[in-house]
């Protein structure tokens, strides 16, 4: 990550992350405490105010999970401190409940700032939400959506001041492509001085204003406070916020509303196609700035909205067209006009546009060189896990225990990580997934329904810790049978090593007790409970088997360090990587075992020669092969690695 985030250097402008910007943001507005639960594509925000911590005197935190990280963030407003939550959008169903109390009650004396990062097209994600649904018709707080790295800081220092301002969380709705660009962004003054924290419960005054106007408590009162004062009160904001801008001459035809990272791709497709438009470009875009939408909609024949992911501004645009301008047409996603889901480009804005106008789309150069460097790769690549990783050896161990059982089979679920990538082939590990903590939920459902099989929930240690464990007291509580498979590799694997709280050390590199699984499992009233090495895949199948055998809810702990991880820590140390193993090709049989169902990507199959080799350069020296080949063909053999 970029070292001049934290530069004081005002008026300098240095390349930044979309998310580090964000964290510059947040610095320049004196946001004093962060917290997140890592998540792409938003894990880099918090890693930014983590590194920085100490210089700045701040306070960082990876929490076990987001609803854990926003209270920790809003119980620092009650402190006057300005506070900053980050999240993928999966992590805000897990606020969801603490922000509709928040938006109702009161934040403390700080301002609250919510950044999340949305993930269109689901390029790292399960699926790919429209967060701004929540925030606006649920949460009911205003959004700011930038557009770029210079608007990710500047809409994130402006949102501590609006949050003030309003009493009301504000989020900060970035996406996958904002989060992860790089742009020059022109720094601005760190504050002066640091708040002193003092605890004032606003909590308690919103009560007493209540029982003072009321003679109750009225949670209807809150409602009706929010939308008839708060939120009004945002409008006028709005309507005079920077980001928002309206450019027309008044002799368009067709106007374009457009917002976050659409509102570059719009300029282009209008330069290119050289259209005449009215173009309200939208950097808050809940609640509209009325007054610029009613100037736009009452001098055009047409609207276009063109938004990621869902048509959240398109449906209030519509709302408010049918009393201010009930003639004008607005195209968008909720007739087919726009694509419906995934995320935009220029060309699809291009596309769009060139049909709205009756105009031509023009050529467009292609870049055969990089297309030609591609084509070697195209549809060959395959989501796989890394070389060495120890949750291949988990999977496999499983599949050995179950071939000991009638059938041979097992029903697995799976759940949200790394090991997401043993459900494809060649592992096949599981065949059903779904969120956060569902792999034991579902597993409960799953083993009361009286099926035969062993039942296998498996579960990362990051995800253990986020949302495993009232499941698995629900096991405990229900009788269910199972057995939780926990892949603990000691890291947030997936979204880039970061720690937990079983990882011994804490977002700012503070040594922490480490909150052992074991433990945990055990206080939920699980009587099985045992570790074992996943690079002993025969002990280990051996432990699993036994766990299928148990009347009752069973957890088997896979523990070794994830091989990325341990492979970053001996270059931090000066050490070499492991030799690489090789294989006696007067050994190997040609059975494919090693490719075909345990699938290590440093495993290389010769169909010529009907013989497997091993690419040194991938090999981490796990020694797995050795354990899985029925002839012990990479047993003898090293290379030292290149």
């Amino acid at each position: 990550m970029s070292e001049e985030v934290g530069l004081d250097a005002p008026g300098k402008k240095v390349l930044l992350m979309g998310n580090e910007a964000v964290a510059r943001g947040a610095l320049e507005g004196n946001c004093q405490f962060a917290a997140s639960y890592p998540g792409t594509p938003a894990s880099e925000i918090l890693e930014t105010m983590a590194r920085l911590a100490k210089d700045f005197e701040i306070y960082a935190q990876w929490s076990t999970n987001e609803m854990a990280a926003f209270w920790a963030g809003a119980g620092a407003t009650y402190c006057g401190l300005r506070s900053m939550v980050s999240a993928k959008h999966h992590g805000v169903a897990w606020m969801t409940d603490q922000l509709i109390h928040i938006s109702h009650w009161q934040i403390g004396k700080g301002g609250l700032v919510v950044v999340i990062g949305d993930d269109p097209k689901g390029h790292s994600s399960a699926n790919e939400y429209d967060s701004r649904n929540l925030a606006s018709r649920v949460f009911e707080i205003p959004i700011l959506e930038p557009a770029d790295p210079q608007e990710s800081k500047d809409f994130t220092k402006t949102a501590f001041d609006f949050s003030e301002q309003l009493k009301l969380p504000i989020y900060v709705r970035m996406t996958t492509r904002v989060c992860h660009a790089s742009g020059d962004v022109l720094l601005g003054e760190f504050p002066k001085e640091k708040r002193v924290p003092s605890y004032y419960p606003t909590f308690f005054e919103v009560g007493m204003e209540m029982l003072m106007a009321k003679g109750w408590v009225d949670v209807a009162y809150l409602h009706e406070k929010l939308h008839t004062k708060k939120l009004k009160e945002a409008a006028e904001i709005s309507n005079s916020f920077l980001g928002n801008k309206l450019e027309m001459n008044g002799d368009e035809e067709i106007g374009i509303i457009a917002s976050g990272v659409c509102r570059h791709y719009v300029e282009e497709a209008v330069d290119k196609l050289g259209v005449n438009v009215a173009f309200l470009q939208l950097g808050m875009s809940f609640p509209l700035p009325k007054d610029k939408v009613s100037k736009l909609i009452k001098s055009v024949n047409k609207v276009i909205v063109f938004e990621e992911t869902d048509p959240v501004i398109e449906s209030e645009l519509r709302s408010f067209a049918k009393d201010v301008s009930p003639g004008v047409e607005i195209l968008g996603k909720r007739n087919e006009f726009t694509p419906v889901s995934g995320e935009l480009n220029p060309l699809d804005v291009m596309g769009v546009l060139s049909k709205a106008f009756g105009k031509p789309l023009p050529s467009i150069p292609e870049r055969k060189e990089l297309r030609e460097m591609i084509k070697p790769y195209e549809g060959m690549r395959r989501i796989i896990l890394c070389a060495g990783c120890p949750h291949r050896a988990s999977a496999y161990a499983v599949k050995l225990a179950a071939k000991t059982f009638k059938g041979g089979t097992y029903i697995g679920i799976g759940d949200i990580g790394c090991y997401g990538m043993m459900g494809p082939p060649p592992l096949l590990a599981f065949t059903l997934t779904n969120c956060m903590g569902g792999s034991v939920g579902m597993a409960n459902g799953i083993s009361k329904t009286g099926v035969d099989q062993p039942v296998v929930a498996f579960i990362g240690d990051s995800t253990f810790y986020h949302a495993g464990i009232p499941s698995l007291i629900n096991a405990t509580f229900n009788n269910a049978k199972f057995t939780t498979v926990v892949l603990e590799n000691q890291v947030t694997g997936l979204t880039g090593f970061q720690p937990h709280p079983g990882s011994g050390y804490n977002a700012m590199g503070e040594e922490t007790k480490p909150v052992k699984i074991e433990d945990l499992v055990k206080a939920c009233g699980i009587e099985f409970v045992e570790i074992v090495d996943p690079y002993n895949i025969k002990k280990a199948a051996e432990v699993i088997k036994r766990a299928f055998e148990q009347p009752k809810a069973s957890v088997v702990i896979c523990r070794r360090l994830c091989t990325a991880e341990e492979l970053r820590r001996r270059r931090s140390k000066g050490l070499s990587p492991p030799k690489a193993f090789t294989i006696d090709p007067s050994l190997c049989n040609g059975c494919k075992i090693c490719v075909n169902e345990f699938g290590c990507p440093a495993i290389i199959w010769d169909e010529q020669k009907k013989k497997a080799s091993i690419d040194d350069v991938l090999c981490v020296g796990c020694g797995n092969c050795t354990q899985v080949c029925p002839e012990a063909a990479p047993k003898v053999i090293r290379s030292e690695k290149k």
